[in-house]
């Protein structure tokens, strides 16, 4: 059966969502479908700021619109969700082809252009009721947490599954230890979105180079807040924040694994609307993890049940400092399942659902 999967993003784009269509793909030709990608290009990270931003994601939307209009018969649409709202382009495709649909959402739009001040609430109504019906069309919706699964249930009255996204290819070595050097490092890595919270971050580590602790502040990435974040630690003079670009996929995971403590955030007023992709690797690592967003909720909840993990609220510097200032290295390895058995377990559950939904 050819099966049609519309991404902003697809391989060998290095993008979370590419991966996952890459993975996808690879399920549906193991079990004899015929994938076909439907996608704007390979150019995740570059950036683009404003009207043209938005110029853009319509102009990737209306095109993998028309080209899943004008694709050859298909007898299943999978959709993700970048550009934004791109499931309504979905359902349209969808009926073109009469075609079950398939939906995992990776983010809720509407919703987050709202809650990011992106659009005013009656903009936000008007998209919020087309989305309706794109989601009353679905066969099946796939959310990431129950959070989000939550949140589809009352607002649309739909029943999603919950499937977070797994972790990537890379391996990850045993016995990974740490260098050995006197300043200890506290990392940030990937995308510093309009999504994410700096501002903790820098406030805990003003507070920690007040107190003379030996801790550096590692940035590694890019995003809309990536510059803003970086002229803010150099207004406040941190001497001990460093500031790198994305690192290249083969080499990732060595970086995050020279860092003693890794560190994920997301402001709390999303909660539900999107989870953090990064997260799915980092858990995977055995080094101790920050979460800084809310303590409650299914992300904080998922953390709290792998060691080495605490998560605080935004705002909460003067936690997060004392909890840094008291940090002693565990002394064991931090047990943590392995990125292989997620992704196995992971590939087993996504198949299984997007069988389900073609009886």
């Amino acid at each position: 059966m050819k099966v049609l999967i519309l991404n902003q993003y697809v391989p060998p784009d290095p993008s979370p969502t590419a991966f996952l269509v890459g993975e996808i793909s690879g399920l549906l030709r193991a079990q004899g479908h015929e994938p076909v990608w439907l996608g704007k290009g390979t150019d995740y990270g570059v950036r683009r700021r404003g009207l043209a931003r938005w110029r853009y994601d319509l102009s990737s939307w209306l095109g993998i619109l028309v080209s899943g209009l004008a694709a050859p018969r298909a007898g299943v649409v999978v959709v993700m969700t970048s550009p934004p709202c791109l499931l309504l382009a979905g359902a349209l495709v969808a009926l073109r082809h009469r075609a079950r649909l398939v939906h995992w959402a990776m983010d809720l739009y509407p919703e987050t252009a709202v809650a990011l001040g992106e659009c005013g609430p009656g903009v936000g109504s008007l998209v919020s009721r087309l989305m309706g019906w794109a989601y009353a069309a679905c066969d099946l919706v796939i959310a990431l947490d129950w959070d989000m699964a939550s949140l589809l249930e009352k607002k649309y009255r739909i029943a999603p599954a919950v499937l977070a996204p797994w972790g990537s290819s890379l391996e990850i070595p045993t016995g990974s230890a740490r260098n050995k050097r006197e300043r200890r490092v506290w990392m940030y890595s990937g995308n510093l979105g309009r999504a994410h919270d700096w501002k903790t971050l820098l406030d805990a580590q003003e507070k920690l180079e007040q107190s003379g602790c030996p801790w550096d502040l590692v940035v590694q990435g890019g995003g809309a807040g990536y510059e803003a974040a970086r002229d803010e630690a150099v207004r406040r003079n941190l001497r001990h924040c460093r500031w790198l670009p994305y690192a290249e996929t083969e080499r990732l995971v060595e970086s995050l694994l020279e860092a003693d403590v890794l560190v994920a955030t997301r402001r709390p007023e999303l909660r539900g609307l999107l989870w953090p992709s990064k997260l799915a690797l980092l858990q995977a690592l055995p080094r101790p993890l920050v979460w800084v967003g809310e303590t409650g909720g299914a992300v904080a909840e998922t953390l709290g049940a792998r060691g080495g993990a605490v998560a605080f609220s935004r705002g909460d510097a003067s936690g997060l400092a004392a909890w840094l200032s008291d940090f002693t290295p565990p002394g064991t390895a931090i047990d943590v399942v392995p990125l292989e058995v997620v992704r196995r377990q992971s590939h087993e559950r996504w198949f299984g659902l997007f069988s389900n939904a073609l009886k």
